[in-house]
């Protein structure tokens, strides 16, 4: 949890900044409108992690990726609209170590247990944004708004060992749970429909592109009595035309 509450103050300060720097430049230097309409193709890597219910321990960032293209359309000025279609790569990860002790017999258990989800998504964002070139060739736009994704495809993996140490010695490793491998959007696993919020900071040099985007799911895409929903911060690089 304290991983979460620290995570969304760096967010949260980095959209803030873009804001003010956003508000900033457009006071010093108005613009005039650029093209009216102009695409983006983005790639780049994704660091998921999850909301769990009662339960936000243990988690590691997912590493992913994600690649699309988004269409922007510029409504009022510097004003615009943005959308697109994109291929994203989340999920889960869990490394979840415990230790028990024995002491009237001398004996130690170390428990060992990995889950491991990749669920691929493809999702559709709508945004409203704003966009304003400090330079003639470098940009700032600052994007809020929502998405809606539908899961595809993914592989749920998991292990779990127990070893057992008495007197100081390692009498041995159990199995707890056999390594087993599992679609992620199988019946009674998780949901493939997702919703949520997004916030996005982007940066433009000429035909370059750089976004910072972080991802807040409403939807719980579990379907086996957990609550898990999904948060993404994904960093991609790309070419506008």
């Amino acid at each position: 949890m304290c991983y979460d509450i620290s995570f969304m103050k760096i967010i949260y300060k980095t959209f803030l900044l873009a804001g003010l720097l956003v508000l900033v430049s457009s006071a010093i230097n108005a613009q005039t409108m650029r093209k009216r309409i102009t695409s983006d193709f983005v790639f780049g890597c994704n660091f998921a992690s999850m909301d769990i219910k009662d339960g936000n321990m243990y988690k590691e960032p997912k590493f992913g990726f994600v690649i699309g293209a988004n269409v922007n359309f510029k409504i009022l000025q510097n004003i615009q609209l943005q959308t697109g279609v994109y291929v994203s790569k989340k999920g889960l990860r869990q490394h979840i170590k415990r230790t028990e002790y024995n002491t009237g017999a001398g004996v130690e258990y170390y428990g060992d247990t990995l889950r491991n989800t990749a669920a691929d998504y493809l999702q559709v964002p709508l945004c409203l944004g704003y966009e304003v070139y400090l330079s003639k060739h470098f940009a700032i736009n600052f994007n809020v708004g929502g998405y809606a994704a539908y899961g595809f495809k993914g592989k749920n993996r998991g292990e779990a060992f127990t070893t057992t140490i008495k007197n100081g010695v390692q009498q041995g490793t159990s199995v707890v749970i056999d390594p087993y491998e599992e679609e992620t959007f199988a019946l009674r696993k998780w949901n493939r429909w997702d919703y949520g919020a997004l916030g996005r900071v982007g940066l433009i040099y000429d035909i370059y592109t750089i976004n910072l985007t972080y991802e807040y799911g409403f939807h719980n895409v579990a379907d086996d009595g957990r609550e898990l929903m999904n948060r993404n911060l994904s960093l991609t690089v790309g070419f506008r035309f």
